[in-house]
């Protein structure tokens, strides 16, 4: 197949994307200093964790329909850096991190990650030049999330020891209520969810190779948010370790599986790749990583969530882990 071109739909995605992300970054502002009874807390938090999740995706999306040309996507990328290094450095430290300024300081943060990592993303997208490309990097991506992730020598498990607020400063934070209850505690309150930069990146750089290459963008988009969404619940309740690029291109790649002609040798090529990527993640899945000393009472209470790549990654503020990225019961530096 040809490569698209933009159509009355497609012509307004980046109206869309910047209509979503106002609307995002004023419900942020607003939410993080509503109170709110305990007894509901949790469910009202969850519904607003679901929602901020779905129009993310969507807003990604919606830009990517657009086709951003490398320019567009290095403007993007620029302006977004700008604001998030804006806020993280200048603005934070200035204004402060609490009430309706500090809330408004993070949401404007969070939009300026989502316009950079649209920016990088389009720039990745660039790179492919014929859609039977996005095979080997979707199954490359998938094993080396896993291995970035859950590996006790992969670069996430060790940056969360030796610099934990550094995945806290770069990730897109979810809104969390406040509550009129002094000492409450549920599943939520003890979590703050988080979507990673890489997984922002990729993601819209998928859709934008789906959009390109004339494939199958929204029945990706059909399939790529209950399924995300599931894999969320999953973290949140069960507290496993799972990376999020693996779904994100499982979805990518077999609900656009058709759209693939690949020759003899390139089938040959993917399955070889296949075994060595199933081989490595069997090598990862029977590792067992080390014990880590409980954490200090102290060390526990001045804990700072921090997050890697996951798209909705729970993060603790007390004792036990719920991090899917994290090492469990690992202090947190002073």
């Amino acid at each position: 197949m040809s490569e698209t071109t933009p159509n009355s739909l497609t012509k307004t995605g980046y109206r869309d994307f910047t209509l979503i992300l106002l609307g995002l970054t004023v419900i942020q502002s607003i939410v993080r200093i509503v109170n709110v009874p305990a007894a509901i807390r949790t469910v009202v938090d969850f519904l607003i964790l679901v929602a901020f999740f779905i129009f993310t995706i969507f807003a990604i999306f919606r830009a990517m329909s657009e086709v951003p040309k490398p320019k567009i996507a290095l403007i993007f990328l620029l302006i977004g850096t700008f604001i998030k290094v804006l806020t993280i450095y200048t603005l934070a430290p200035l204004l402060g991190q609490s009430g309706l300024i500090g809330s408004l300081v993070g949401a404007v943060g969070n939009a300026g990650l989502m316009i950079a990592c649209i920016g990088l993303g389009a720039l990745i997208a660039s790179l492919l030049r014929e859609k039977n490309i996005m095979i080997p990097v979707g199954m490359f991506l998938i094993a080396y999330d896993y291995f970035l992730v859950l590996a006790p020598m992969g670069f996430v498990q060790r940056s969360l020891k030796s610099n934990p607020s550094l995945f806290t400063s770069m990730a897109l934070s979810v809104p969390k209520t406040s509550t009129t209850t002094a000492n409450a505690s549920t599943m939520m309150d003890t979590t703050s969810a988080y979507i990673g930069p890489a997984d922002l990146v990729f993601l819209g750089a998928f859709f934008l190779a789906m959009f390109r290459f004339d494939m199958r963008p929204k029945e990706t988009l059909k399939w790529m948010v209950p399924t995300l969404i599931a894999y969320m619940v999953i973290v949140l309740v069960t507290h496993w370790n799972l990376p999020a690029l693996v779904p994100i291109g499982l979805v990518t790649l077999i609900v656009n599986w058709k759209e693939f002609k690949l020759s003899k040798d390139e089938w040959a090529s993917t399955i070889v790749l296949m075994v060595i990527m199933l081989s490595v993640l069997g090598f990862f899945a029977m590792q067992k990583p080390k014990l880590q000393p409980a954490p200090s009472p102290s060390a526990t209470s001045s804990s700072i969530q921090g997050s890697a790549n996951l798209p909705a990654q729970a993060l603790p503020s007390q004792p036990r882990s719920a991090i899917p990225s994290a090492p469990q019961n690992t202090p947190n530096p002073p």
